[in-house]
């Protein structure tokens, strides 16, 4: 694991410099009589939140010009990975399987379920490899080479409306805004039930609260190998309090434990609630739902960073092939094509970002001009860190019914703080790792 993070972060910033407008005449598939290709029908599965209409643009170009149709199943976010698992262990998966690279390998053993793509041709043009790469071989197919960083996405027309024209430097002046606002009677706070976004807190504060990539790495080791356990280190309970404190001093929505994220980001546009946290490729996603709301992103003051460290994604949704495909030569047709700006400019129409293709435009112009401001800033300077879920995602399979479910909880129970969250996981991760058979559980 060490020096991948600092790869990613290279690669990263390299596409977000040197993103290329070029563009390639068609490539369409359709032979020269006007007569279209025999029928080819292919099947997939995609997150709910990540059904992105950039790639469903890619799926319908396809489907009319090369007569190649993808039927993805759309499913809820909360039910992909149990699902996701189940199909793959028993060979009842789709040909193509959505997810975030590099997280997917640690929720599957790629060698086993997935196909490597290290001989196409398009692998030459790829930015940052390092994403789909398992023991030296690479399992899928990118579309970005990074997601950008995390922070709190906000409503810039509910902080004009009130008269907040600066952005918070320190925890108190934070703790300021959020009481203004309350007072106001605007919630400053989102929290949906959907427990991947209250994680977001805890998995870019963890990191911000080591400072390091070096620390990062040291901890994670300690941690997955029984040398240490979560709270050896004082700081990641201290992550957990501070996210508590936002419920105790009522800057949260009180129907934290049963809203929708989709009704918390209605909110969120109308200026009922002022802020949510999340991530770069989140904002877009929210930015294209919404497009006549105003929205913008900052690095949260947090009392237990004095650095002002950012936490970055080194991760990108991507494309992986079921090992258990029977056409696999028009998947592998369709990645070629993809890779063209003539289909990945697609991608990134409505949703500009960081392309892991050279000469695919990401349209950058369109990009909320803050998200590469302080994405250049902090790496610029050194002041970045990736996602604490990276540097321990050996746990990755445990976080979804134990560990997020516990940071949603845990505001409803008054004896359960940061140190009570993380021992209760630590007996999830003693248990999981001893079955496993990991090394310090043998």
């Amino acid at each position: 694991m060490k020096n991948r993070y600092k790869k990613i972060l290279a690669s990263a910033l390299a596409a977000a410099m040197t993103i290329s407008l070029a563009a390639c005449g068609s490539t369409s598939g359709n032979d020269t009589d006007g007569d279209k290709k025999e029928k080819v029908e292919l099947t997939g599965m995609v997150q709910q939140s990540r059904w992105y209409s950039g790639l469903q643009n890619m799926v319908e170009k396809l489907n009319e010009e090369e007569n190649i149709s993808i039927e993805f199943e759309v499913i809820p976010d909360d039910q992909y990975d149990n699902l996701m698992k189940m199909r793959l262990n028993s060979h009842e998966a789709p040909d193509l399987v959505v997810y975030q690279f590099a997280d997917l390998f640690a929720a599957v053993n790629p060698e086993e379920f997935f196909v490597p793509l290290d001989d196409e041709a398009w692998m030459s043009k790829v930015i940052a490899p390092e994403l789909t790469e398992y023991n030296g071989k690479h399992y899928g197919y990118c579309f970005e080479a990074s997601n950008g960083f995390q922070g709190l996405i906000y409503n810039k027309t509910v902080f004009e409306e009130q008269g907040i024209s600066e952005l918070p430097k320190t925890l108190d002046e934070f703790y300021a805004i959020c009481d203004q606002l309350k007072a106001d009677g605007i919630t400053p706070i989102a929290v949906p039930s959907d427990t991947w976004v209250p994680q977001i807190w805890m998995t870019s504060g963890m990191s911000r609260a080591l400072g390091t990539e070096e620390v990062c790495e040291d901890f994670a080791e300690k941690i997955l190998t029984n040398q240490a356990e979560f709270n050896d280190y004082p700081e990641m309970a201290a992550v957990i309090d501070e996210y508590l404190d936002l419920f105790k001093k009522g800057y949260v929505n009180e129907d934290y434990m049963t809203v929708s994220y989709d009704e918390i980001l209605g909110r969120l546009a109308s200026g009922e609630i002022a802020m949510i946290y999340g991530a770069t490729e989140i904002l877009t996603s929210i930015e294209e739902s919404y497009p006549d709301a105003d929205f913008s992103i900052f690095n949260p003051p947090v009392g237990y960073d004095n650095n002002d460290v950012l936490a970055y994604l080194p991760t990108a949704m991507g494309i992986a092939v079921n090992k258990d495909t029977e056409k696999l030569d028009t998947i592998k047709e369709v990645f070629e094509l993809w890779s063209t700006p003539e289909y990945g400019n697609i991608y990134f129409e409505s949703r500009p970002g960081f392309p892991n293709i050279e000469g695919v435009d990401g349209n950058e112009e369109a990009m909320n001009p803050d998200i590469p401001k302080i994405y250049n800033e902090y790496m610029e300077s050194g002041r970045v860190v990736a996602q604490m879920n990276q540097y321990i995602d050996t746990l990755q399979p445990l976080f979804g019914n134990t560990l997020w479910v516990y940071f949603l909880e845990a505001p409803s129970k008054g004896n359960m703080d940061g140190k009570a969250v993380l021992d209760r996981f630590q007996q999830d991760v003693n248990k999981f790792m001893t079955e496993k058979g990991a090394e310090g559980w043998e």
